[in-house]
């Protein structure tokens, strides 16, 4: 009962919510105590069922508002919301207690292969296994910026395993009984790794600088909900806070946001000059979250420029759409009343490009979850290329809980990976910036009306994490070494 204990209280402290930047070593101490008290508690000869006791128990305080949420937006009976999240709650506990089960019985043929089967094990859970809500572990690492800037070497993939590696391995050793200098290996190498690759970071090639006004409208709109005059309405807003800031400005170009579900109600996909000339009456580039269709959308008009249109490439299972293939989604979006967003495609024209007295500027858009998603934003900026991240979310499905926080917890190591901002602009709560050196900052409280302008000057940096082919290779080095691992005949010394 106190391994199930321990390990809930870790869970739930590497999954506290944002304070300021900077100020998070308890997420982050929690992120690596988490595997090391689970791993411990396993190489004692604890049960399964009791780690399982506490993963699940970690992961129903860590996301309790999946009930309240589901019973509201769903909508559906509070019976049958708590039955939903309980088989969230139990779904997410039990792919860690695979994970573990795997590094266990790896441990047992070599110590390395057991610290080898946590981190792959971990990685390949986070990436590949179907998640309601995709998310990552190694999240508490940007609550600390000098930790969160490794991000830009290995990514998530590669924190998340090295966090999950080196805390079994330490929690394995404590087992054993071995003494303080084999124990404090790994948490030493752990900070050892992250304070090398963050003075590595200062030494990445940097582009020239950019400068760029930015205004981000948080309308605090109900969500999903078609109102007339939408656009008028925003502009409204808009054009206040462009006067009230003094905008636009020569020598800078200013780019305006609003947020996903900001304008409903008309099918967005087709040319058209009002719209461009709404931007260029203004003198602004402007960049929104729109529908079509079935389609999630986001438009960019500029003077002189082609409309920008750009549906959502990955829709959020069950929230958006339906999952499983054609036919299953069909059945299902008819016998459940559900209407399933289209897929969006990748491609070169994915990105918003508009001229500035610096030059031509690109933003790659990231709609609302997919800023979740290491892969997607690498393969966007691979295909389409950016100076810039915007993510358009609407987090007004979920009220004024701590759930629009984990949202930007989640994202902010986007902006390191990438080694360029990341302006995020919400329908009603929070907004923020994140920041490429690790740092961020969000703004106001969920369910708010706010709007935010800012003077944003940065410099594009080169980093590793940013080419789509880094995550799959850290996956594939990592499995060849624990084939390599495990492959030899059990350790004598573990009799």
């Amino acid at each position: 009962m106190k391994d199930a204990l321990l390990i809930a209280l870790a869970y739930l402290a590497a999954n506290r919510f944002p304070m300021a930047s900077g100020r998070g070593y308890l997420e982050a101490c929690a992120a690596f105590l988490l595997p090391a008290l689970l791993f411990a508690a396993l190489a004692r000869g604890r049960r399964l069922g009791w780690a399982y006791l506490g993963l699940l128990a970690g992961t129903a305080g860590g996301f309790h508002w999946v009930p309240e949420v589901m019973h509201s937006k769903a909508p559906m009976p509070m019976a049958a919301a708590l039955g939903v999240g309980l088989l969230f709650f139990a779904y997410e506990a039990l792919g860690i207690l695979a994970v573990a089960a795997l590094a266990r019985w790896a441990w047992g043929r070599r110590p390395l292969a057991g610290a080898l089967a946590a981190g792959l094990g971990m990685a390949l859970w986070q990436t590949w296994a179907f998640h309601i809500y995709d998310l990552s572990y190694a999240s508490p690492l940007g609550a600390v910026p000098w930790m969160a800037r490794s991000a830009a070497f290995l990514g998530a993939q590669g924190l998340v395993a090295l966090l999950w590696g080196l805390g079994a391995w330490t929690g394995f050793q404590a087992a054993r009984g071995a003494g303080p200098r084999r124990i404090l290996a790994g948490p030493a190498l752990l900070l050892l790794l992250l304070g090398s690759l963050d003075a590595a970071w200062h030494y990445l090639p940097r582009g020239p600088q950019r400068a760029l006004d930015v205004v981000m409208i948080q309308p605090n709109y109900p969500p999903g909900e078609r109102m007339p005059g939408m656009e008028a309405d925003m502009w409204r807003r808009t054009d206040a806070e462009l006067r009230r800031a003094g905008l636009p400005r020569p020598g800078f170009a200013t780019l305006v946001l609003w947020p996903e579900s900001s304008v409903l109600g008309r099918d967005d996909r087709a040319p058209g000059g009002r719209l461009s000339r709404e931007a260029q009456d203004r003198g602004v580039a402007w960049l929104y979250g729109t529908e079509g269709g079935r389609f999630n959308l986001v438009r960019g008009e500029a003077a002189g420029q082609p409309s920008f249109i750009q549906a959502k490439v990955v829709p959020m299972p069950f929230g958006e759409r339906m999952p499983g293939p054609p036919p299953v989604r069909d059945f299902l979006d008819r016998h459940l009343d559900f209407y399933s967003a289209e897929a969006g495609v990748l491609g070169p024209g994915s990105s918003f490009r508009f001229p500035t007295p610096q030059g031509p500027l690109t933003v790659h858009p990231l709609i609302c979850s997919e800023a979740l998603l290491e892969q997607r934003v690498a393969d966007g900026l691979a295909l389409a290329g950016g100076d810039l991240l915007a993510n358009l979310t609407n987090d007004g499905w979920f009220d004024r809980s701590v759930a629009t926080d984990l949202h930007a917890v989640q994202i902010r190591l986007r902006a390191v990976e990438a080694g360029l901002p990341l302006l995020r602009a919400t329908l009603t709560g929070k907004s923020g910036l994140f920041r490429a050196d690790g740092s961020w900052e969000l703004w106001g409280q969920p369910m708010t009306e706010a709007s935010r302008s800012l003077h944003l000057v940065w410099r594009p940096i080169a980093t590793p994490a940013r080419h789509p082919w880094l995550a799959p290779g850290i996956l594939a080095l990592l499995t060849l070494a624990f084939v390599l691992a495990a492959w030899n005949k059990r350790d004598p010394r573990l009799n």
